[in-house]
């Protein structure tokens, strides 16, 4: 099993290097400032991920997460979550509708491929873990998608209007580079398109004999030759205007403007989630089993000045957990929680730093020793640089299945997101 792991990670890689290299090779692309909140559902499966309750947002082709907890942070990150946009990462011509007004629209078929995130995360516990053996190793796989993603806030759809203004102008300049090249087409040009009008003269193309189809077909490859001749030079005609220059401009303006340009939406938000983890004794990939399974959904409504308020409704099966009773032997059991909640996320809708606080309570589906549960987050999350964040979590954790006591925890992480152009 150790080997098919390996080979997944080298044909991940492979595609993500060939994927960022076609968006580094674009030059129509341009890249946005995507990373407005951490999404890897398969985290959330293994409990390290700093929210359990994410806002709906556009995606990054390429997420990475990096977290460390406990310890003091004395230790590296033993925490990776790698999430994955498959509609983005794999980019080809025949995508749906990416348009301006295609990618605004809050709803619709093109939505769900667009949010669409595959996630994968490995835990590494210490001996601190009191839900976890610190002796394995745990992975899981999630995925998410939004049914109903908001619509772009104002900023949003005001730098929209500006791209779209000066795209106008500089149509119009072209337009006006082009008549103006044409009214000045140098005689050489004006004698080859007669030249081109003139080589089927006289040439009878009902005649199907084997000689009057082969001279068609000279006739026609000398045609294409002098259209390619007559294209290059109105290029060239075209590059040497001064009209140029102002389009040249425009474009700058347009890059300048497309630079700090940030995809942010709000009005009322739906996701889907769902996965499952695996858990794998003595940090091998050959012996293992289920660690737990669940879906869930969120929802929620943002603003522009007041930040955003989501819930969420969470189903997890956790198969033959271990229940550490007071005065008595451990035992196993399958355990079914249901989980309920609420998120406050305080910031204005682009702002750089956010903060917000996040409950949750779990109740238990089937009979279990262990009690009603609480967990209580608060969390703060910074834009350094462009895709690149900053995140801070300090709370308390569920009681658990594995033991009654109640833990507290705090976790520092980067959030990573690349092929951003679009």
């Amino acid at each position: 099993m150790n080997k098919i792991i390996i080979l997944i990670v080298i044909l991940l890689t492979k595609t993500i290097a060939f994927a960022q290299n076609d968006n580094q090779t674009s030059n129509s692309a341009q890249e946005y400032d995507l990373l407005k909140a951490p999404v890897s559902p398969a985290s959330n499966l293994l409990g390290f991920a700093q929210s359990e309750i994410d806002k709906p947002t556009d995606v990054s082709d390429f997420m990475v997460s990096l977290q460390s907890a406990s310890n003091s942070y004395t230790q590296l990150p033993s925490n990776y979550a790698i999430d994955i946009a498959p509609y983005w990462l794999l980019k080809s011509k025949n995508l749906g509708d990416i348009t301006t007004s295609g990618l605004s629209t809050s709803s619709g078929k093109n939505v769900i491929p667009q949010s669409l995130v595959l996630s994968f995360a490995i835990k590494n516990v210490d001996s601190t873990s009191l839900n976890f053996n610190k002796d394995n190793t745990y992975a899981g796989f999630g995925f998410k998608f939004s049914i109903y993603r908001g619509e772009y806030d104002t900023d949003t759809k005001k730098s929209l209007a500006k791209i779209k203004n000066l795209q106008e102008v500089k149509l119009k300049a072209m337009n006006k580079n082009l008549d103006n090249s044409l009214e000045k087409l140098a005689e050489e040009i004006a004698d080859l398109e007669k030249a081109r009008k003139d080589v089927f003269n006289g040439i009878d193309f009902n005649d199907e004999s084997e000689d009057n189809l082969k001279l068609i077909e000279l006739l026609n490859k000398k045609a294409e030759k002098m259209n390619l001749e007559i294209e290059q030079k109105m290029e060239a005609l075209l590059n040497t205007s001064e009209i140029n220059k102002e389009i040249t401009t425009i474009d700058e303006e347009i890059k300048k403007e497309a630079s700090k340009f940030q995809l942010t939406r709000t009005g009322f938000t739906w996701d889907i989630a769902g996965g499952i983890s695996g858990e794998f004794y003595n940090k091998s990939f050959d012996q293992g089993k289920i660690y737990n399974a669940g879906i869930w959904t969120t929802m929620g409504y943002t603003t522009e000045k007041s930040g955003a308020f989501l819930g969420i409704v969470r189903y997890l099966y956790n198969p033959e957990r271990i229940f550490a009773l007071d005065n008595s032997t451990n035992e196993f059991n399958s355990v079914a929680t249901f989980d309920t909640g609420f998120r406050y996320i305080l910031g204005e809708s682009q702002a750089k730093l956010n903060a917000s606080l996040e409950a949750i309570y779990r109740s238990y589906f089937t009979e279990s020793e262990a009690d009603n549960s609480w967990r209580l987050m608060f969390n703060i999350d910074y834009v350094i640089l462009k895709n690149q964040k900053l995140t801070f979590s300090f709370g308390k954790n569920y009681d658990g299945t594995t033991t009654k006591d109640g833990n507290l925890i705090a976790t520092l992480g980067m959030v990573f997101g690349f092929g951003n152009k679009r």
